[in-house]
């Protein structure tokens, strides 16, 4: 029984010992308002996302020059919306560890559910919906939510003509991250993802 004892004593001792997740950009500007989650967090996701997608097309494309968060977004929204997107190159140790932050956020995520691993009724995910400016985005959303259909390969072409939106409605933006990027992280086996950092 003592050997059982200290072995989950030992289990214990190297789990607690693990450096909390650094975040990196709270210097930045805070873009949403909402509760139901911690925004740090949220806040740290959303630029991580951001950044990965921009440094993935800005070493991808043959005008590496013309690249800005937006061009990125927009080259990305319609296949990462599909679950297209190869995961396993775009996602940068930082999103990763926050992966592993975000899986602990009580109520974010369905991972039972068919349609989108993004809890849709959580708190903080129905803050961003009801921000979003574009109404007839936001009916939409509520319009599928609403019918159990909401995921983001149905919006995907919704996504693709309004990203544009994205410039000035950063609540729309930050759902897109959770949405199209952070929801199929869920399900993306960690241990073969490679990194650019």
């Amino acid at each position: 029984m003592k050997k059982y004892l200290i072995l989950i004593l030992i289990i214990f001792l190297l789990n607690s010992c693990k450096e909390p997740v650094q975040y990196k950009y709270q210097d930045d500007v805070r873009v949403v308002q909402c509760e139901g989650a911690d925004i740090d967090l949220m806040h740290e996701a959303y630029y991580s996302f951001l950044y990965d997608i921009y440094e993935y097309y800005k070493k991808n494309e043959v005008k590496p020059e013309f690249v800005n968060t937006y061009y990125s977004l927009a080259q990305y929204i319609y296949r990462g919306a599909m679950g297209e997107v190869d995961y396993l190159v775009f996602a940068s140790s930082h999103t990763l560890d926050l992966v592993d932050e975000l899986k602990k956020v009580e109520d974010l995520w369905n991972l039972d559910s068919k349609k989108s691993n993004l809890n849709y009724n959580n708190e903080f995910v129905n803050c961003l919906i009801e921000n979003i400016k574009n109404e007839e985005i936001k009916v939409t959303i509520n319009a599928l939510r609403e019918s159990n259909a909401l995921s983001p390969m149905i919006l995907a072409e919704t996504y693709r003509i309004n990203i544009k939106d994205t410039q000035t409605d950063k609540y729309f933006e930050m759902f897109l991250a959770f949405d199209t990027y952070y929801q199929y992280l869920m399900e993306v086996d960690m241990s073969n993802l490679s990194y650019y950092e």
